[in-house]
Formats: structure tokens, sequence, C-alpha cells
């Protein structure tokens, strides 16, 4: 008669996760933001840079230049919130949003997309504090825009 030996063999990660040992999450949160912060002048000034491609894909017209709006959007969104410039973001996302419901419409607003893009100049140089009830007022406006656009596009629809 034959024998089975079963061998278990040790969970090496499960060992290294439970041993103690690294740093402390305070540590290792301000190491992170020692790091973001050696990044935020070159995060500013690619924010700085895809909102003057954004500047000048405004200017211009048809569906290439409409998508070059969206991408610098986009672009300004993923740099804004990671160095400091977190209502930049939200505009340029509100700025996403107004400009993909124009595409999917085949409708463009040329003056609602200058106001975000103002409004996202203004923020940038203006040094408003993230609660600032006047910033606040300026995104929920921007924000009706949105609204709007999406009641048009479902009108269109029908």
């Amino acid at each position: 008669m034959s024998s089975v030996n079963f061998i278990r063999r040790p969970n090496r990660l499960g060992k290294l996760i439970s041993t103690p040992g690294g740093r402390k999450l305070s540590e290792a949160v301000a190491l992170a933001q020692a790091g973001i912060e050696t990044l935020r002048p070159g995060l500013q000034a690619e924010v700085d840079d895809a909102l003057e491609r954004l500047r000048l894909a405004s200017e211009r017209t048809g569906r290439e230049a409409h998508a070059d709006v969206y991408a610098c959007a986009t672009a300004i969104v993923g740099a804004a919130g990671l160095c400091g410039l977190s209502r930049v973001g939200e505009v340029a996302y509100n700025l996403c949003e107004l400009s993909d419901r124009y595409i999917e419409a085949g409708i463009w607003n040329a003056a609602a997309i200058a106001a975000h893009i103002q409004t996202m100049s203004v923020l940038r140089m203006a040094n408003l504090p993230d609660d600032s009830p006047d910033a606040q007022a300026v995104l929920d406006g921007l924000k009706t825009l949105v609204r709007r656009a999406e009641e048009r596009a479902a009108l269109a629809e029908e």
C-alpha cells in the first residue's frame, strides 16, 4: 500500500504582511506629500500648458477641434487635483461633461466653452481658497450650463 504525504508550504506573503516593520502610516503619508510637492511645479506648468492648448482649440471649429477641447480639459482634470488646483480641476471636469454633451448632440456653444476656459484662467491666477463662496457660486453657474446642455440634447433626441 502507498501513502500520500501532503506538504503545506508556508505563505510567504501572509508572513510578510503579518510581520511588524516598515514605515508608520504617518511617515508614509508625509513622504508621499513631500514627493508630490517636488512634482507640483511641473504639474502646474502642465495645467498652464493644457489651458493654453485649450484656448487655441476653442478658437477652431469642427469636430476635431471639439475633440481637442475635450482632450485638453481631461488633461487639466488629471493634473490639477495633484497640484492643489482642485477648483480648476472641477471646472475642467465640468467642461468635459459639457463638451461631451455637445459632441454627442452634434451642437456646440462656443460662449459656454469660453466661459469655462475663462473661469479656469481666473481661478488659476486668483488665489481663492477651496471653500470660497465666490468660487462655489461660479461653479454652480457652470453646472447649470451642463444641465441645460443635457436638456437640449434630450430634446434633440426626441
